[in-house]
């Protein structure tokens, strides 16, 4: 009996770690559709030469860009229900055990798709499951959505060893993909031979961001601290690239002009994920609060500072990886000695996406 496949992706991160799944779906001629939550504006178009051209089949109103607790909620709120009631007629006579409700990480659109999912009977498989802070507060809210998540989920596609154990005790089925998804789509866009523009225009640069909503929305003074202090004890010889993401953007233009108080701050827009995977790639070393960027940062061995007290994966710790714990300490240490952490690309050969699809495909029921 023919399989059905649905994604549900509310950000472009999603997205990034999905693309090896939907390629290998596409390579398989296997038929699948595309739901985005409308969380964020997902860019589709930065990943067309990897994925080929995908097309949401069906799409939900986009949430405001405006950073605000209220209209996120009603977002959320409005999204959900208009999904329970739209999507009764895309799921009516679905066989239920051979419908796959594919959903990635940790963000609120995958908690409403496993809702939505399990509301309707569809199979919910969770990729990237099991990574754990052990921290409800950070990051926030996504370390609930993942505990709530592998909860409900019917298959889970741990990415380590240790996010297999964190599985144990659950009733879905559990493997493990040995790497994350992610390595394939960072591999690829580190191929690219093309350097942008921004690199071109610093000889030495480090790379500073900080976008956590628990950050920029509820410690906005500790954010800023935190930004002040990096740069102030920075090599001096280097230049600062600051990316603003699109929830820091309106912050930022709140807060101290951080960009014109230091002569060797660039302020800059997200850039396309080829770009910053270059951008990445060739830094000196990078501060932020983003633990995607540490898995990333693990892969190509330049030297991370984590901008935060917990984190959810352990790809790099002990090696090219640094936490900083809100230590100033740490913070000093790290940018005094970055050196010392860098380490040697690594390059795996497994794929995660064929064990995935491998496993969708060979499997009628569960």
């Amino acid at each position: 009996m023919k399989k059905r496949i649905y994604f549900f992706i509310g950000t472009t991160a999603e997205l990034i770690k999905l693309a090896p799944i939907i390629r290998e779906f596409k390579k398989r001629e296997i038929d699948f559709k595309v739901i985005t939550s409308g969380q964020t504006h997902v860019l589709f178009d930065n990943l067309t030469g990897y994925t080929g051209k995908v097309i949401p089949d069906i799409k939900f109103e986009e949430k405001t860009p405006r950073s605000s607790l209220l209209l996120f909620g009603w977002w959320l709120i409005r999204t959900f229900l208009s999904a329970l009631i739209s999507l009764r007629k895309e799921f009516k006579g679905l066989n239920k055990k051979n419908s796959y409700f594919i959903i990635h990480g940790d963000t609120v659109s995958s908690l409403m798709g496993a809702f939505i999912a399990y509301v309707y009977g569809l199979r919910i498989v969770h990729v990237e499951s099991g990574l754990r802070s052990f921290n409800f507060l950070e990051p926030f809210p996504e370390e609930i959505c993942r505990y709530i998540i592998i909860h409900l989920a019917d298959v889970l596609f741990a990415p380590t060893q240790w996010a297999f154990e964190n599985l144990k005790g659950l009733s879905g089925i559990k493997i493990n993909t040995s790497q994350n998804t992610l390595i394939e789509t960072c591999q690829w866009a580190l191929r690219a031979r093309k350097l942008p523009r921004i690199i071109k225009k610093h000889k030495k640069y480090y790379i500073l961001t900080m976008h956590r909503q628990e950050h920029v929305i509820f410690k906005k003074s500790w954010t800023v601290a935190t930004i002040k202090y990096v740069i102030r004890n920075a090599p001096k010889s280097f230049n600062c690239i600051l990316v603003a993401h699109h929830l820091a953007r309106s912050f930022f233009g709140n807060s101290e002009p951080i960009g014109q108080m230091w002569k060797r701050v660039e302020v800059t827009k997200t850039l396309p994920y080829i770009d910053f995977m270059k951008l990445m790639e060739n830094a000196e070393f990078i501060a932020t609060d983003g633990c995607t960027n540490q898995e990333e940062a693990y892969y190509m061995g330049v030297p991370l500072l984590a901008l935060r007290n917990h984190t959810e994966r352990i790809e790099g710790l002990g090696e090219n990886i640094v936490i900083s714990k809100s230590k100033k300490t740490v913070i000093k240490n790290f940018l005094k000695n970055y050196k010392k952490y860098k380490r040697k690309a690594v390059n795996y050969k497994t794929r995660p996406s064929k064990i995935i699809v491998d496993f969708l495909t060979s499997n009628s029921t569960l």
